[in-house]
C-alpha cells in the first residue's frame, strides 16, 4: 500500500499557480522574496520550465547553486518525478543547458544586478538539505554556511585563511566557479559531462573549473591534457589514478601532480603491473616522486603495492597508509619502516598482501615506530602465519592509542588466546574484530543453532581470559570482497555475519 503524499502547502500552491504563466513568472522574479527561489526553482525543474530556470539563474540570490544534488533528489523512482531513465537523461541535459544559458547571460552583463550573488555552480552530490530548508533567515544562514564550507573545500591555502563574510558578486572580473567531481575518465563521454566541459572550455577566463575529487583512468588518453588544463589543479583534494597507459602519457600526467598543492588523498593503482622496461619504469617513478615534495597537505595514500620510492619521497608524515592486493618486493618490504613518511601514522591498513615468504620484522618495526600515534590497524587476508603474528605481538601491545583493531586472518585457537591476552592491555581499544579461529568444531545443523554453538565456544575462550570488552568474530568474511577498481574494502565495522562475544 503506497503512502499518501501530504497536500501541497500554500507556498507550493502559490508557486505552482505562478508557473502556469511563464512570462508572468519571469517578470515576477525581480520582486520575488529570496526564500521563495528554491521552491520555485524545484517546481520549474520538475515541470521542465527551462525559460524560467534560465531567468532564475540570472536573478539567483544566493552564493551557491547546488544543481547536482537537486537532480539526484528528483531522479527517476523518487516521489517527485515519474520520468523514465531515457526521458530523465534528456531532461537533465536540457536543465543543464538552461542553467548554463542563464550563466552566459549573467556573465555577459557589464554591470551585475545588485541582488545577484551567484559565485558557485556546484555539480557535486552534496548539500541536499539546501533544497529542504525554506524559512527566511534560517535558510539564508544555511546557505552562507554551505558557501563557506564549499569555498574552504575547493580553494587554495591562502583563500582558505581568508574570512568570508559576504562573497563578491559575479562580474566580468570575478570568474564563476563550477565545482565538479570527475569520476572515471571514460565517464566524461556521457552527454551531461561532455556538454559541461565543452562549455567550460569556451568560457575560459570567465569560468573556473574546481575538482575536489579527480579520478583519471589513463587507459583512455583522449583529451586528458585538455581536462587538466581546464581544471584548477590547486583545488584537487582527492586524486585516484589508474596507472596503465603509454609511458609518455604517464610521464606527462606525473608533472601535473605537483600542481595539486592541496592534495590530501592519493590513490595509485596498478603500480606493480606497469608493462614497461625497468629503465622506463625507474624513469617514470623518479618523475612521479619528484613532484611529491610539493604535496605538503598530503595525509593519506592508497597503494596496491609496497613502493618504498613513493613513500621515501614524501617530505611530510602521513596520517593514513593503505596497501592492498600485492606481493611486495623483499627490498620494498624491508625499507617500509625506514620511510620518514610512515613514522607518525594514525591509520594503517594492509590487505591481501602475500606475506608468507617474508619476514615479519619490518611490520614489527613499523608498529614500534607508530606505537604512540596509531589509532586504527587493519590486517586483512594478509597470509600471515601464527609464527609471524607472535613476532609482532609485543609491538602490538605497545600501541597504547589503538582504538580499532581488525585482524581478519586465519589463526588457531591458541594464537587467538595469545592475541587476546595482548589486546586486553590496550585500555583505549574500543573495537576488535577477528575471523572465527580454526579448530572450533561445530556439527552441521540449522543455521541459528550452529551460530549459537559457535558463540558458546567463543564465549568459553574469551571468558577464560577475563577479557575486558566485547569481541566480534566474523563468520561470513568472503562476502565483503568486491571487484571495485580502486577500493579494496576493509572489514572495519561489524556486519550481519559478526558474532559478538
Amino acid at each position: 500500500m503506497s503512502r499518501k503524499r501530504p497536500p501541497p502547502t500554500l507556498l507550493q500552491l502559490a508557486v505552482q499557480n505562478l508557473l502556469e504563466d511563464e512570462d508572468l513568472a519571469v517578470g515576477a522574479l525581480k520582486d520575488l522574496p529570496g526564500e521563495l527561489f528554491p521552491e520555485m526553482f524545484v517546481e520549474a525543474f520538475t515541470r521542465g520550465h527551462t525559460d524560467v530556470l534560465k531567468a532564475m539563474v540570472q536573478s539567483w540570490t544566493f552564493p551557491c547553486l547546488p544543481l547536482k544534488s537537486l537532480m539526484n533528489l528528483l531522479e527517476p523512482g523518487t516521489s517527485q518525478t515519474k520520468l523514465g531513465d531515457v526521458l530523465w537523461e534528456n531532461r537533465s541535459l536540457q536543465i543543464l543547458q538552461a542553467v548554463l544559458d542563464g550563466i552566459d547571460g549573467l556573465l555577459a552583463q557589464k554591470v551585475c544586478p545588485r541582488r545577484v550573488k551567484l559565485q558557485v555552480l556546484d555539480l557535486r552530490d552534496m548539500h541536499k538539505n539546501f533544497w529542504r530548508v525554506w524559512a527566511g533567515k534560517t535558510f539564508e544562514n544555511h546557505c552562507n554556511f554551505w558557501f563557506r564550507s564549499m569555498i574552504a573545500a575547493c580553494s587554495s591555502v591562502a583563500t582558505k585563511r581568508r574570512k568570508i563574510e559576504n562573497g563578491p558578486r559575479v562580474s566580468e572580473k570575478q570568474s564563476l566557479k563550477v565545482v565538479l567531481d570527475l569520476p572515471f575518465y571514460h565517464d566524461l563521454q556521457d552527454p551531461f559531462k561532455s556538454y559541461l566541459l565543452k562549455w567550460v572550455q569556451k568560457k575560459k577566463g570567465f569560468v573556473q573549473l574546481e575538482c575536489t575529487e579527480l579520478d583519471i583512468d589513463l587507459t583512455s588518453t583522449q583529451n586528458i591534457t585538455d581536462v587538466l588544463e581546464m581544471a584548477n589543479l590547486d583545488s584537487v583534494q582527492e586524486l585516484r589514478v589508474y596507472l596503465t597507459s603509454t609511458h609518455s602519457i604517464l610521464a606527462q600526467f606525473a608533472s601535473s601532480i605537483g600542481q595539486m598543492k592541496n592534495l590530501q588523498k592519493l590513490t595509485l593503482h596498478n603500480i606493480c603491473v606497469l608493462l614497461f622496461s625497468k629503465e622506463q619504469t625507474d624513469q617514470l617513478v623518479t618523475k612521479l616522486t619528484s613532484q611529491f615534495p610539493e604535496l605538503h597537505c598530503l595525509q593519506e595514500i592508497y597503494l596496491d603495492s609496497v613502493s618504498s620510492p613513493v613513500l621515501r619521497s614524501l617530505t611530510s608524515p602521513l596520517e593514513k597508509l593503505s596497501i592492498s592486493c600485492c606481493k611486495p618486493s623483499s627490498s620494498d618490504w624491508n625499507q617500509l619502516p625506514q620511510c620518514p613518511s610512515t613514522r607518525q601514522l594514525k591509520h594503517l591498513e594492509l590487505c591481501s598482501a602475500r606475506m608468507t615468504d617474508f619476514s615479519p620484522d619490518p611490520l614489527r618495526a613499523l608498529l614500534d615506530n607508530v606505537a604512540t600515534t596509531l589509532t586504527t590497524l587493519h590486517l586483512q587476508d594478509f597470509s600471515i602465519t601464527d609464527a609471524h603474528l607472535h613476532v609482532i605481538l609485543p609491538a602490538l601491545s605497545r600501541c597504547s592509542q589503538l582504538k580499532i583493531f581488525s585482524y581478519m586472518n586465519s589463526m588457531s585457537v591458541a594464537t587467538l588466546e595469545s592475541l587476546l591476552s595482548h589486546t586486553a592491555r590496550l585500555s583505549n581499544l574500543l573495537l576488535e574484530m577477528y575471523f572465527i579461529p580454526q579448530g572450533i568444531y561445530v556439527p552441521h545443523q540449522g543455521a541459528n543453532q550452529r551460530r549459537d554453538q559457535i558463540r558458546d565456544e567463543l564465549m568459553r575462550i574469551v571468558d577464560s581470559l577475563n577479557h575486558p570488552r566485547i569481541v566480534r568474530f566474523c563468520a561470513g568474511h568472503h562476502e565483503i570482497y568486491n571487484t571495485s577498481r580502486f577500493c579494496y574494502p576493509m572489514h572495519s565495522s561489524p556486519c550481519s555475519s559478526c558474532i559478538s562475544v
